[in-house]
């Protein structure tokens, strides 16, 4: 890759860090593991899993891939509220929020920004949890509290199956294995914040257990984006004997959130509180039931199964025309209730067998889901206030639509040598959904072209090799292959834009990179990657381009690129004091001359023009620039001060595919947490006190180039989603244990 090494010169300046730590001699090796490293996982912070289904605990300076892991310690510390919040310090990560609420912020990997669908797959407890329309996560469905780790494998992730581009977030629940215990929680904050929470978990015998409940409620930074969640979680875990492991967890989420949406730049400026629209509002109801096992077999094999069931429900009610809520603009209320159920099941099965000084661990798997979703929409048409009407007439619609996705998966580990680690996975997916449409003003033949079946497969491989210079330092190199099925919006999209011929995305990832351990005060890793993508899709203008919407067609592009260079760095001082340093450099671009229909002309004459985007261009909201630092500081006994530094830079506005207009200005973010923990008779007390944007900074993470249909006449502006200013959030908790 030397373009790649030309652009990113701090490539060459870590180097040097990695080679004083790579002494170069042998170490000899005893049934597959090195003899000078006998701690080398019981000295680690954490242990991952590296299969798609949790099992035996590996150590990540083993795997041929950049893993992230964050503990349940390291969110406390952060004083994250939000999954999101508690993964955008991390290499990689590209988080904006596109609608005006504090819950509902997005999450992608390595250049990849979601639009029009998300491109990173996120697990619980072994469970997927994109939604099948559009592939995005509800982050706010997800029981905060109730977190005992978060692994963040970027990169293609061949034996995860579908939609995985830019990697995998896998998170792991906590359940009720130390003590028994009971802790109740209370934290206030700006803009209205409140949190209650009650927590007990314990062992009963063979039996754990672990519940949770938890109840948050928020006004707002700005007008309309408040929310009210309430979240229960419960797990019952199962230990007969040392060789047998089974969880049954419940989990259910009743939440109501306030989108306040975007804002002209203008505006954003001089008030970023305030609204354009009076925003959309949006009621999640969701029951997930998960049951969990893992039995160890004779002659080295391992059983590890998963199974679910979801249920959810969706309430919307969306300001302004429905092909663009982003930055609505009619006087119009449209509804949308959407029914969702899903249930699946996992299993894997893995062999492990050593030979002389070898060792290799076979795993092979299987999972299934199945989908239903309906969803009913009206809107009654009504005209906009002063850029005319979008939707004259009332709309009533109804939809149905099945999704059956099925993966086989293979992987296999091998001590080649001493020092030399190679794994080799291929997975096989196939796809199939179903749509039925029905609109009462519509043709039989027009519902027919809404309604389809559409059958996708796919067989993805990925290799790697890890080579331990020492007990603590290594290098690797890995391939992968990923890949996104269209949604049935793109497939058969409502207002214009459908294309039943869409290719499935297919990308090819090449990565290498080192990871140390310096002694016993830090550690660190790099890795450079280069992600190669034919038939991204894209909206691209149609031949005539006579009108806008009709014309922009969902469509593959042929040639499309992510590069980068991520970098960690962990340092700390006995009990004193630590340090983590986070940079991600990353090239997003588009690879081919595209035509496309610009939206940031003036459309008010009703017509359109095809613009040929060159290649080279940037893609939107991907900066190329990220670097996070986090510390942690113990004055005294109890005391926890805690700082947090994001940099993030300027970024093209979605839309701008051409990268013609001026840029989302880049930002500096700065959070403070003091927290002080004490013992007491019965438990723990503790307070923390956590300051977020000290500097009170004025910002966006993200933006749009769109028609301004409120204020602006139909004239196209940029829009801003203003981030909160500064925030003040504290509580206090009390842990009761022993009971």
């Amino acid at each position: 890759m030397p373009s790649l090494f030309r652009a990113c010169p701090v490539w060459w300046g870590l180097l040097p860090l990695f080679a004083l730590t790579l002494p170069a001699h042998a170490v000899a090796e005893v049934d597959g593991a090195p003899v000078n490293q006998p701690n080398i996982i019981e000295t680690r912070e954490v242990v991952v899993s590296s299969t798609r289904l949790p099992d035996a605990p590996v150590d990540p300076l083993l795997l041929p891939a950049k893993v992230t892991v964050i503990t349940a310690q390291d969110i406390q510390k952060s004083g994250a509220k939000t999954v999101q919040e508690a993964l955008q310090w991390a290499t990689g990560i590209v988080m904006y929020d596109q609608v005006g609420n504090a819950f509902q912020q997005s999450i992608d990997l390595r250049g990849f920004n979601g639009q029009p669908v998300p491109s990173t797959t996120v697990f619980v407890d072994g469970m997927r949890m994109n939604e099948p329309d559009f592939n995005s996560v509800n982050f706010d469905l997800i029981p905060f509290d109730t977190i005992e780790r978060i692994e963040i494998l970027p990169g293609a992730s061949a034996i995860y199956g579908k939609n995985a581009l830019g990697g995998v977030i896998n998170v792991i629940t906590k359940r009720g294995t130390g003590k028994a215990q009971v802790t109740q929680e209370t934290a206030y904050g700006s803009f209205g914040r409140q949190r209650y929470t009650t927590t007990a978990s314990g062992p009963i015998g063979k039996f754990d257990y672990y519940a949770n409940y938890g109840k948050e409620s928020e006004n707002g930074y700005r007008k309309s984006s408040g929310a009210d969640i309430s979240r229960f979680f419960g797990k019952v875990g199962y230990r007969p004997d040392a060789d047998s492991d089974l969880t049954l967890s419940y989990t259910f989420v009743d939440d109501k959130l306030y989108q306040a949406g975007s804002l002209p730049v203008s505006l954003a400026y001089r008030d970023p509180t305030r609204n354009l629209t009076p925003g959309d509002f949006f009621a999640h109801e969701t029951n997930v039931v998960r049951l969990n096992g893992r039995q160890v077999l004779p002659f080295g094999f391992t059983f590890t199964a998963n199974a679910f069931y979801r249920q959810a429900a969706e309430n919307s009610e969306i300001f302004g025309q429905p092909f663009d809520a982003y930055t609505t603009s009619t006087n119009s209320i449209s509804r949308l209730l959407v029914k969702t159920t899903s249930r699946g099941q996992a299993s894997q099965l893995t062999q492990d067998t050593s030979f002389g000084s070898h060792r290799n661990t076979l795993v092979v798997g299987e999972e299934f889901t199945r989908t239903d979703m309906g969803n009913r929409y009206h809107t009654p048409g009504a005209t906009s206030g002063s850029g005319g009407s979008y939707s004259p007439y009332p709309i009533h619609r109804r939809q149905s639509i099945d999704q059956d996705m099925v993966g086989l998966y293979v992987q296999d580990t091998l001590n080649l040598a001493s020092t030399v680690i190679v794994t080799g996975g291929l997975r096989y997916d196939h796809d199939q959904m179903t749509q039925q449409y029905h609109d009462p003003d519509k043709t039989v033949s027009e519902n027919k072209n809404l309604s389809g079946r559409k059958r996708y497969n796919r067989l993805t491989p990925r290799v790697g090799v890890s080579y331990l210079f020492t007990p603590s330092s290594s290098l690797y190199m890995n391939y992968g292959e990923a890949f996104r099925v269209p949604t049935y919006n793109e497939l058969f999209a409502i207002s214009g834009g459908s294309n039943p011929d869409l290719r499935a995305v297919h990308s090819k990832t090449y990565e290498v990179g080192a990871k140390s351990r310096i002694g016993a005060w830090g550690e660190g890793s790099v890795a450079l990657f280069r992600s190669l993508v034919t038939d991204e899709i894209l909206q691209v203008c149609g031949l005539t381009c006579p009108n806008l919407y009709p014309s922009a067609v969902n469509t593959n592009i042929p040639q499309s690129r992510r590069q980068g260079v991520e970098t960690t760095m962990k340092a700390r001082y006995g009990s004193l004091a630590d340090v983590t340093v986070n940079y991600t450099y990353t090239q997003a671009t588009i690879e081919s001359d595209i035509g496309i229909t610009p939206f940031y002309h003036d459309q008010s004459g009703g017509t359109a023009y095809k613009e040929t985007v060159k290649r080279g261009s940037t893609f939107a909201q991907v900066p190329k620039h990220r670097l996070g630092v986090t510390g942690n500081y113990h004055p005294g006994e109890g005391w926890t001060l805690s700082m947090q530094g994001l940099y993030v830079s300027t970024q093209f506005h979605m839309n701008d595919d051409a990268n013609v207009q001026a840029r989302i200005p880049g930002y500096f973010v700065t959070n403070v947490r003091l927290a002080y923990e004490r013992p007491v008779p019965g438990g723990h007390l503790s307070g923390f006190l956590s300051l977020n944007n000290l500097l009170n900074h004025q910002y966006s993470t993200s933006g749009i180039i769109a028609a301004n249909n409120v204020t602006g006449g139909g004239a196209v502006e940029r829009f801003v989603v203003p981030a909160p200013g500064l925030a003040v959030f504290g509580g206090l908790s009390y842990r009761f244990e022993g009971l």
